[in-house]
């Protein structure tokens, strides 16, 4: 089999400095100035949080957190939840000491002005993310439970309120989210296209089928899913939806592997469904747990119905998570399924609301 044409490509963009700011811990002037340096080297903005309350609101929020030696010790005594790009920042002549905060902070680690090119590196990819249209990705906490036809409906409601959208499917076994929109049989790429793509990719949404107003890039059917979903391919195919669409969803598999990292890091919000029942909560935890160390926003999206006992607020609590909806069973689903019907096409069904609230939700996917 002759190995897959490359897709085209094109130079990163200059970044524009605009998104969430990065998080600039520290009171030693001279690390301040090599920190603020690297940071406006990439284009990105910096913010010094005005007292604890303050860091609190944007610890979440922000794009990277750089935490001086000298803020270490503060930092680590607020008990702050874990989020991924994080750094822990000490001067050359601190090495030993700022090491030492690694595993507490859970961090990497940069001692300047040595580490000022590998910190820049590290930073740059956030910059080129930077001001984008939205990822959001979802996941399950068992299987069942309708993620996949959750994140088929929000894309074609993103596509219904105007919104340039994609729908990625990640899941190499979840029998293909292409069919859900009835685009199985449409002429386009799928992602064995991709299998040798690197780094910084021209807007490949001419090659995808399309459907509904929805462009759709789907897991080939029979192709080894490890030979095309490794990280640079997802990188390099994220960072171009993010740059050529409003509204990019992600449906992910319920067993992440290191490669789905890729798209955790430049999501903007990971929803996690949860089945509404005892065994739905203790099955998501496992989940919700991993999840929280690898993601900027983590939500629940409750599954109610018949049997499912638990309210959606108690399921969020349960897992110390954030509500964001909840999805009660509807029984037109499966039929419109059989009959080809995209998820979500009707605007009064439950499916379809919900999708509409979270695309309307301030702090949410059109944020």
């Amino acid at each position: 089999m002759p190995r897959p044409t490359p897709p085209p490509t094109r130079p990163s963009p200059p970044p524009t400095g605009e998104g969430p700011p990065v998080l600039v811990l520290t009171a030693d002037p001279v690390l301040a100035r090599h920190l603020l340096s690297v940071v406006a080297a990439v284009g990105l903005a910096p913010h010094d949080p005005v007292g604890d309350d303050d860091l609190r609101r944007s610890w979440r929020s922000a794009s990277a957190v750089l935490v001086g030696r000298d803020r270490a010790d503060q930092v680590n005594g607020l008990v702050l939840p874990p989020r991924p790009e994080v750094y822990v920042v000490g001067r050359d002549d601190d090495r030993v000491e700022t090491y030492a905060w690694s595993t507490r902070l859970r961090a990497a680690v940069a001692t300047l002005p040595s580490g000022a090119p590998d910190l820049a590196a590290a930073l740059s990819g956030l910059a080129d993310d930077a001001g984008r249209g939205v990822v959001v990705a979802l996941t399950g906490g068992a299987g069942g439970v309708g993620t996949s036809t959750l994140a088929a409906a929000l894309a074609l409601t993103g596509a219904r309120a105007g919104l340039r959208t994609l729908l990625v499917d990640t899941d190499p076994d979840g029998g293909g989210i292409d069919v859900l929109l009835g685009a199985e049989h449409l002429p386009g790429w799928r992602w064995s296209r991709f299998a040798t793509a690197r780094g910084h990719l021209g807007d490949v949404t001419a090659q995808l089928p399309h459907c509904d107003g929805v462009d759709v890039l789907a897991v080939d059917r029979g192709v080894r899913p490890e030979l095309v979903l490794g990280p640079e391919q997802l990188a390099a195919v994220l960072g171009s939806a993010a740059r050529e669409n409003d509204l990019t969803v992600v449906d992910l598999p319920r067993h992440l592997d290191r490669a789905h990292d890729e798209v955790l890091r430049r999501a903007g919000r990971v929803l996690l469904l949860v089945r509404a029942d005892v065994r739905g909560v203790a099955a998501a935890d496992r989940a919700a747990r991993s999840l929280a160390t690898r993601c900027r926003v983590l939500e629940v999206v409750a599954r109610t119905g018949p049997g499912r006992t638990l309210e959606p607020g108690l399921v969020a609590d349960a897992l110390d998570l954030p509500l964001a909806g909840s999805l009660p069973e509807d029984a037109t689903v499966r039929p419109a399924a059989e009959r080809g019907e995209p998820p979500g096409r009707s605007a009064r069904s439950p499916l379809a609301r919900l999708c509409g609230r979270l695309l309307d939700d301030p702090d949410g996917v059109a944020a």
